[in-house]
């Protein structure tokens, strides 16, 4: 801010008694840094609104203030710039050349200070969770609804960790967590958030092949799976024969949609996962879904933050967007 005053005191001057710029120059970037000598900075915005509006009862009625309190302002300003910011034309005024030198300064320099008070108070008001999220739960469901959540809780930070560890959310300073489970871990609390049931998805173009296939054996079939959830129990609950060797297992259920998506296979993917895709037509869904045990979507939270509004904010969105 100190740069762009005295940037616009520079300006301003070029305009005002050339023949002691130096001078004058000299003496207000002394009275600049001097904390008893500073100059008027309250009385820019009201310069700002009457330069834009070349009329002092138009200002007065903008800011709330009378005529003569808005003059005297202006008249203030200019006794300590040294010169005249407006042409007074009867009961008009014009911005003059000083004045138009001065208002290119002030007022970006006046809407940049605005935006970063704003900045610092919106920083100052939030506030910080820390989750942990399986990296595929991230990937699929949880980063293509932040900006929903940033529009309606900006004042909650998400530090988002994504990994397939359990954490402890104590010793690992954690607020919450995405888990999948049967609800039940110890010194944390536990909510519900969504069915873990999985389907078999492909592409388009693998999916033509899918129905084919099964009636010459399921062996036939490029199956994809997730190593937590193989395809065997899929196939007995629909009553068909078991299938032969998957074509590829993962360890993270977020490798297996991208592989899926690739025509790489048929995937065994849980819904919840796969639900954009299946939207946008990127995947189709070949069969019924299937809920194997303890797979639910829950969300946890520690002790610790058992009571902290924000937690049961996100808690409340969770159930919201899974809806």
């Amino acid at each position: 801010m100190a740069f762009l005053l005295i940037k616009m005191i520079e300006r301003a001057y070029r305009y005002c008694q050339p023949s002691i710029i130096d001078k004058k120059y000299l003496f207000w970037i002394e009275r600049l840094t001097n904390v008893n000598e500073r100059l008027p900075l309250h009385l820019l915005p009201t310069f700002v609104i009457a330069a834009r509006l070349e009329n002092l009862r138009a200002t007065a009625q903008q800011i709330h203030l009378t005529h003569g309190a808005v003059s005297q302002q202006i008249q203030q300003l200019e006794h300590a710039l040294g010169c005249p910011l407006f042409d007074r034309l009867g009961r008009g005024i014009r911005l003059n050349a000083a004045g138009r030198e001065l208002l290119a300064i002030a007022e970006p320099a006046l809407q940049a200070l605005q935006h970063g008070v704003t900045r610092v108070r919106r920083i100052a008001a939030s506030q910080t969770l820390r989750i942990s999220v399986l990296p595929s739960f991230a990937h699929y469901w949880l980063l293509p609804r932040l900006h929903v959540f940033r529009q309606t809780h900006a004042d909650i930070v998400l530090d988002i960790d994504a990994s397939l560890v359990v954490q402890d959310l104590a010793q690992q300073g954690f607020d919450g967590a995405i888990r999948i489970g049967k609800g039940q871990w110890p010194g944390v609390h536990a909510q519900w958030i969504a069915a873990g049931e999985v389907l078999p998805v492909a592409t388009p173009l693998l999916a033509q092949q899918w129905q084919s296939a099964l009636q010459q054996g399921a062996e036939t079939l490029p199956l994809l799976e997730h190593d937590v959830t193989p395809w065997r129990g899929w196939f007995q609950a629909q009553g068909l024969a078991e299938p032969g060797p998957a074509l590829a297992s993962f360890n993270d259920a977020g490798l297996l949609i991208r592989a899926a998506e690739q025509g790489f296979g048929i995937a065994l993917v849980k819904s919840l996962l796969v639900q954009d895709a299946l939207a946008a037509g990127r995947l189709v869904a070949l069969g019924a879904a299937w809920q194997p045990q303890d797979s639910d979507f829950y969300f946890v939270w520690s002790q610790s933050a058992a009571d902290n509004p924000a937690v049961q904010t996100l808690l409340l969105w969770l159930q919201q967007q899974v809806r």
